[in-house]
């Protein structure tokens, strides 16, 4: 059998990434998650049983904040990158605020420029009820500051009459905005998001909705709004 000699230089790729599922239950204010190294991921707060009101800061390493305040019984979910801290306010506690995320490291720009096989985008799925989702608005579901492509399951709860449509409404960088008005249980699937937003009419009381999603960051576009 003859010799062979390899005379290439094996191709080398940048570390994977760390990437991290984890959840817990907050009751009270403070900082309840922390990096001191850029990360990016989605963070869900699933309020459903949860029966204080909660103001959530996300602050970022580019000195940007998102806040969103929960209702009792809201939840909201939120995908970003650079993010440094998260902190939570809780008025009238205790709260009862299952917290799950998704997270990974940001890979190393030099790194990156010198492989291009290195691993960088990140998938997450998650499964979150809405509940006390108020009438004759448009309210906020999800929320991102990346381009972020996938599918959102919208599953309409079977206390809504079934007449009750449901307005959906997918916000996009640097693109419309997808709108369908769904009756039942629909999946819709889309690239660019940012938002996430339910408009729903003709009920005397807030409404309930579950959403699966299964979400993945479009990091090699810039995300203009």
């Amino acid at each position: 059998m003859a010799l062979q000699i390899l005379t290439g230089k094996p191709k080398l790729c940048c570390p994977a990434p760390l990437e991290c599922m984890e959840y817990f239950y907050i009751y009270e204010s403070g900082t309840i998650w922390k990096s001191y190294i850029p990360i990016k991921g989605t963070f869900i707060f699933n309020g459903s049983f949860n029966p204080a009101a909660v103001t959530i800061r996300f602050l970022l390493f580019n000195g940007k904040v998102v806040t969103r305040i929960l209702q009792p019984g809201q939840s909201f979910a939120f995908t970003g990158d650079n993010v440094r801290k998260i902190e939570v306010s809780v008025a009238n506690g205790p709260a009862d605020l299952y917290f799950e995320l998704c997270t990974q490291t940001l890979t190393d720009i030099n790194c990156k420029q010198k492989n291009p096989c290195c691993p960088d985008s990140l998938q997450c799925t998650f499964f979150s009820s809405y509940w006390n989702i108020p009438i004759n608005e448009d309210f906020l579901l999800w929320q991102s500051t990346v381009p972020v492509t996938g599918s959102f399951e919208i599953n309409p709860s079977q206390l809504l009459p079934q007449e009750v449509e449901i307005n959906v409404i997918i916000k996009r960088f640097n693109q419309p905005d997808v709108v369908e008005t769904i009756t039942s249980t629909t999946v819709i699937r889309s690239e660019n998001m940012k938002a996430l937003l339910v408009n729903i009419s003709n009920l005397e009381n807030p409404a309930v909705l579950s959403v699966s999603a299964c979400l993945r960051d479009q990091v090699n576009k810039k995300s203009k709004s």
